[in-house]
């Protein structure tokens, strides 16, 4: 996916499905995607992704486009691509990941009873 597609289009209907994470966590995360784009994630806010790097940001991540492709594909082996410097960190916010890997994670059904019972 492009990642202009991921941030301005896949991104807000994301957290549209996992709204209550969005609120509950409060910062920014920019992205600078090398030779793709920028885009910064606000957590709570009316307008979730700005296109551009907002200054003071709490975590600021830079990507190769091989890596971003990797993470958008929940593939990317992190110490690898750390080590390779395909995905550099600034900031020391890096509870904003975890927040912002519930808004990812495709939503689980939980009906509240064990439908494996015998009949």
């Amino acid at each position: 996916m492009e990642p202009k597609r991921f941030f301005e289009v896949a991104l807000p209907n994301m957290v549209a499905r996992s709204f209550m994470d969005f609120l509950q966590t409060q910062g920014r995360i920019s992205f600078d995607i090398r030779g793709a784009g920028q885009w910064t994630f606000r957590f709570g806010t009316e307008e979730p992704v700005k296109k551009g790097l907002e200054p003071g940001s709490e975590l600021r991540l830079t990507f190769t486009r091989r890596a971003f492709d990797a993470f958008v594909n929940g593939t990317l082996d992190t110490a690898e691509a750390v080590q390779r410097r395909e995905v550099v960190a600034a900031g020391s916010a890096f509870e904003l990941l975890e927040a912002f890997g519930r808004i990812l994670r495709p939503p689980t059904v939980d009906l509240g009873w064990d439908a494996k019972s015998k009949g």
